[in-house]
């Protein structure tokens, strides 16, 4: 009898476990949610372009993954960017690529100022540079880069014409990055550092006199209002990033892994093409809206080149001796591929 109960106790046990095992094996697998925090607001062009990248990710992840986007510095302020995605306070970010250069002097090689002849050589470029930004991110900053872009240069809208040298001289100017700003002061011209979308307040408040913006953003935040003239001569260019977490990436199964940098590769492709279209069609609507555009003639964008060219040669030292050859090979095919036009 003693037998008897001590073989159905052991049979109760045994069915116990296997059920706990069938009920623990049938359980779905959890989503893991990845936050990205960008700066820029709904039905901006470069969010759209996103939501196109995380769209197709969250489908074709299935579940296992899912990206949630948060705009506007909702979650994260740029200037805190990078520390949140090293850190991991949100798994995901987007910022401009030269905000960083005072982190790190590969950041600067995004906004070098004319570096590019024109958007599509930028564009070109940033295919080039998205590996030198992984190698240094991934070792000092915790983060991978998975999307790099052009998101067209900062040229320059403002109150007065802007043809020649002269025209810069003590000009209360928005600068946006480092670079801008020293930009704007080799030419002679007053920095005003200021973010990027306070240009339209300051030319109103008549703080500034002119600002370097991309044209997408003069036309977006109707700078038109506030300002006649812009410069365009593709004279600094500016790129965007989308970085992960290194951490939040090395969790990924392999699957979503190569999902992930596959998706990034495409949507740096599209969105490059995007920009590519707008800079073309930007100058029409700049006019359409009563600006008066003025493309900077060759020979007078060569002449200010020379006059920035001791701060290039400094972003460059900054690098180093490989990391300036190789952003240098990589602007010099661009550009030969496609030559600056008046």
């Amino acid at each position: 009898m003693k037998r008897l109960l001590l073989i159905l106790i052991a049979t109760a046990i045994i069915l116990m476990s296997m059920g706990t095992i069938v009920s623990c094996s049938s359980e779905p697998e959890e989503t893991v949610v990845l936050r990205m925090a960008v700066p820029w607001p709904p039905g901006d062009p470069v969010t759209n372009n996103i939501e196109e990248f995380i769209a197709k990710f969250n489908d074709q992840a299935t579940g296992k993954y899912v990206i949630e986007l948060h705009t506007g510095e909702s979650l994260v302020k740029i200037a805190d960017s990078m520390d949140a995605v090293r850190t991991g306070a949100v798994e995901m970010v987007g910022f401009p690529t030269g905000v960083f250069a005072s982190l790190d002097p590969v950041f600067a090689a995004a906004e070098v100022p004319f570096l590019a002849n024109n958007v599509e050589a930028d564009a070109a470029m940033q295919v080039g540079t998205l590996p030198l930004y992984d190698e240094v991110m991934t070792k000092k900053f915790n983060s991978k880069p998975i999307v790099s872009f052009t998101c067209i240069a900062l040229d320059v809208i403002s109150v007065n014409p802007i043809k020649t040298l002269a025209d810069w001289k003590g000009l209360l100017t928005q600068s946006v990055s480092p670079q801008s700003a020293q930009f704007i002061e080799y030419l002679g011209g007053s920095s005003v550092p200021m973010p990027f979308p306070d240009g339209y307040q300051g030319l109103q408040k008549k703080v500034i006199e002119a600002s370097m913006q991309s044209s997408s953003m003069m036309i977006m935040f109707k700078m038109n209002e506030v300002a006649d003239y812009v410069l365009r001569g593709y004279l600094i260019p500016a790129s965007l990033m989308l970085a992960i977490n290194l951490d939040a990436y090395d969790k990924m199964p392999n699957d979503i892994k190569k999902l992930i940098v596959k998706l990034g590769k495409e949507s740096q492709t599209s969105t490059n093409e995007f920009f590519i279209s707008v800079a073309h069609e930007n100058t029409k609507t700049l006019e359409s809206m009563g600006l008066e555009v003025y493309n900077l003639p060759k020979a007078e964008r060569d002449a200010w080149a020379k006059i920035v060219q001791p701060y290039c040669d400094k972003l460059f030292q900054d690098m180093g001796e490989d990391l300036a050859k190789k952003v240098k090979k990589i602007a010099e095919d661009a550009n030969t591929k496609y030559p600056y036009k008046e």
